[in-house]
């Protein structure tokens, strides 16, 4: 990715350009630091399995009557299932959010090499978006969709020839891509596109309708008083333990492969109902899950150090930028996106190992900006809100004394939006962490989760999206409205539960 935006080229050096910083363009708007604001969420949305009842479609219906005074939306990423290639954007991405694009009505011709939003449309990497596939799982996944789109003319496993060339696609739709401009208009492209200012630094201009792109994987932006950090925490997710056993891994990763395969050829039967073809697609999409980790930590043996592997480039861009965030009086709050969550409740992502090294890289980077702060922080936390996705869930989790920085945060998970969902935990909603002495203390309490079997919706499969709504004024004040859609054999149904107002 740093190639790919020219990171710390000396032409953006020269002309003093920050590339982890934009600014929205509000048009004629005037907007006050204290203004009262709503922006929408959703994530891991980008699904074309399902052609006859598209849940990515229906909950982008449901965002349709926030969206005109919405400040903007933030995508929690996996943005393209199932290997974020480019072929599988015009089904899975602008036909279900095709509002949101710059003449979406010709969603069927745009490039989406060429995409232009119409309101702010900002995501953050997935691991989806990353993924690619091996060779032989590519083979047997092309080769059979032609048979897949046949047989199954309603349903399909987003995955062609390709996968997402190790997130390219991911780039040329949404980054500004600088390594593509010729040299010679290097320095016209930057003095066209960079000329808001923040800091004293040039930074990119967002302006809808006429240039859509992010500056860097990682950014931040602010609006109405309110900092917004987006991190790519594919880079944060190194466990605490890696194995140097190269063999081992690789076995491992064959015998994966070798599933997948198994998989793929069961999914391509036309004879499957719905749900045993849902439980294919879960197995299918942690499969992908455990052969990218594998494949990162091999690649990792063989290109770093142990000490190398932590993005610590990023954790510290962070904290450096919630310090200067809290110490800047006019900034009223603090809100923080990413796609891996710290806490979730949702059976498949709960003990993961990604899981913990996240809230692990959290504490560290919270931790850090308390020290640095001192008293200057007061009663307020390092961040208000953390959004997340996934987890193929909405849950609203609020973190308990952890004995860190982390302590009494909104988490908030927003990965429900059209993939397939997940169940909680049999464990319930309480998280727990072992004790230097042994002993067994609740962390964190999930207040709310909606995803498959939803009790209040009658056991029935809740996909959804979110509203949220800054209120005027100090203290900063958050409210939450989830936007709900249940699918069962009579067809689609909303809900609408009570909207949240967190504790700050």
């Amino acid at each position: 990715m740093a190639a790919r935006v020219c990171w710390n080229h000396p032409e953006l050096s020269r002309q003093g350009i920050d590339q982890t910083r934009l600014v929205i363009d509000q048009g004629n708007d005037t907007v006050g630091i204290d203004d009262a604001f709503h922006f929408l969420v959703l994530g891991d949305s980008g699904t074309g399995r399902h052609r006859l009842h598209s849940p990515p479609r229906r909950i982008a219906e449901r965002l349709l009557p926030h969206k005109s005074a919405a400040a903007f939306l933030l995508h929690t990423g996996d943005v393209v299932y199932l290997v974020g290639a480019m072929d599988q954007y015009r089904a899975n991405f602008l036909r279900p959010y095709r509002e949101w694009l710059h003449h979406g009505k010709d969603w069927k011709t745009i490039s989406p090499e060429g995409l232009m939003f119409n309101q702010p449309f900002l995501p953050v990497l997935g691991n989806h978006d990353y993924y690619d596939l091996s060779l032989p799982v590519a083979l047997i996944a092309g080769l059979t969709l032609p048979f897949r789109r046949h047989l199954q003319w309603f349903d399909d496993i987003d995955a062609g020839w390709r996968g997402s060339r190790q997130g390219e696609a991911y780039a040329c739709v949404f980054l500004d891509v600088l390594h593509r401009i010729p040299p010679v208009k290097l320095s016209d492209h930057l003095k066209l596109h960079y000329n808001a200012v923040w800091d004293g630094h040039r930074c990119l201009r967002y302006r809808p309708g006429v240039n859509t792109r992010l500056p860097n994987r990682y950014y931040r932006f602010q609006h109405a008083g309110v900092d917004v950090f987006a991190l790519d925490s594919n880079t944060l997710i190194t466990s605490d333990q890696a194995t140097n056993n190269q063999r081992n891994l690789r076995r491992d990763l064959r015998t994966l492969e070798e599933r997948q395969s198994v998989v793929y050829r069961r999914l391509a039967s036309s004879s499957l109902d719905e749900n045993h073809r849902d439980e294919l697609f879960d197995e299918l999409e942690t499969l992908q899950e455990e052969c990218f980790d594998l494949q990162r930590q091999i690649k990792q043996m063989n290109q770093l150090k142990q000490s190398e592997w932590a993005d610590h480039e990023q954790l510290e861009w962070l904290k450096e930028g919630l310090i200067r965030s809290h110490r800047d009086r006019s900034v009223r709050g603090r809100i923080l996106t990413m796609h891996h969550p710290a806490y979730v409740t949702e059976k498949t992502k709960c003990g993961q190992a990604d899981t913990k090294a996240i809230r692990r890289q959290l504490r560290d980077v919270f931790d850090a900006v308390v020290l640095a702060l001192g008293e200057d922080l007061g009663q307020a936390r390092p961040v208000d809100l953390v959004l997340s996705g996934h987890a193929h869930c909405l849950e609203v989790i609020r973190s308990h004394d952890t004995g860190h920085a982390d302590s009494h945060i909104n988490w908030v998970i927003c990965g429900g939006s059209g993939y397939g969902l997940r169940a909680q935990r049999r464990e319930g909603a309480e998280l727990t962490e072992q004790t230097v002495d042994g002993n067994s203390k609740v962390v964190a309490t999930s207040e709310l989760f909606i995803g498959r079997n939803w009790p209040a919706a009658g056991g029935r499969d809740s996909y959804s999206g979110l509203r949220v709504d800054i209120a005027e004024g100090r203290p900063l004040s958050i409210r939450l409205t989830p936007l709900v859609s249940c699918r069962d054999s009579n067809g689609w149904q909303d809900a609408d539960p009570e909207p949240i107002t967190l504790r700050m």
